[in-house]
């Protein structure tokens, strides 16, 4: 998941790094502090070295991303905090010499297989660059999107709330409510699951994948609509020609 960052940093032990390891993830944090990030001054990283027990080892952690001023809530060895960062190592690393790496050229798949380049903009993004990574992070903050590890899951959830809260079509809809959207706020609590698992955590996820199940049979449903109309604005008024009736054999 990680090791294209590793490599690119030139983390020494790429193969044996596992996130979910407490050692190894206190590894890299401070390799990353010595190396790339460089935010404390060296006698002020002697809280991160320490082997001290996880929940103060985690404190000092969460203090570390809080100076980082990381966007992320979560203060665990996570895929999501692991992601941000190298994401951020590699920006910073970016920064110190810019120039080094605009010289470097992609070869496109267009290119290498002779096809005609495409006039759409957006086939020229590098969904993979750490800008737009970072962008898109920013972006779903502002947005209040909960974080992913997968950035493009992210990119996924900003279209989908631009295309139905923020499009010409969702700002009408918006408008014609007088600008009050309390109707399409739906409490869980008074969502009913139909059984129980004794599991919180469970149910709250169960109830979410409901009413995203109930979403979807909604939008086919307005898909079917769609398509009897127009197969009986066809079948409705049928043209005929009179001079092929005929009357007996």
């Amino acid at each position: 998941m990680f090791a294209r960052k590793l490599k690119a940093l030139g983390y020494p032990t790429i193969s044996n790094f596992d996130h979910s390891d407490q050692k190894k993830f206190q590894e890299l944090v401070i390799w990353l502090e010595d190396q790339k990030i460089c935010h404390y001054k060296i006698e002020d990283r002697v809280a991160l070295r320490k082997p001290s027990d996880i929940s103060s080892w985690q404190k000092e952690f969460s203090k570390y991303l809080d100076d980082l001023s990381c966007p992320h809530s979560d203060r665990t060895n996570s895929p999501v905090t692991t992601d941000w960062l190298l994401g951020l190592a590699v920006r910073l690393v970016y920064g110190e010499n810019p120039q080094r790496y605009r010289k470097c050229t992609k070869q496109t798949n267009s290119a290498s297989k002779g096809v005609a380049p495409s006039s759409n903009p957006l086939d020229s993004l590098d969904f993979d660059d750490e800008a737009m990574k970072a962008g898109i992070t920013t972006l779903a903050t502002l947005l209040q999107i909960p974080p992913h590890h997968d950035h493009k899951e992210v990119l996924k959830a900003i279209c989908k709330l631009v295309k139905e809260r923020l499009s010409k079509e969702g700002l009408e809809l918006y408008s014609a409510d007088g600008g009050d959207d309390s109707k399409d706020k739906l409490q869980l609590e008074s969502v009913d699951m139909g059984f129980h698992t004794g599991d919180y955590v469970t149910e709250e996820a169960v109830k979410i994948l409901r009413l995203l199940h109930i979403q979807n049979l909604r939008q086919l449903q307005s898909q079917i609509n769609e398509a009897l109309v127009i197969v009986q604005n066809v079948t409705a008024n049928p043209k005929t020609d009179q001079r092929l009736g005929k009357i007996g054999r």
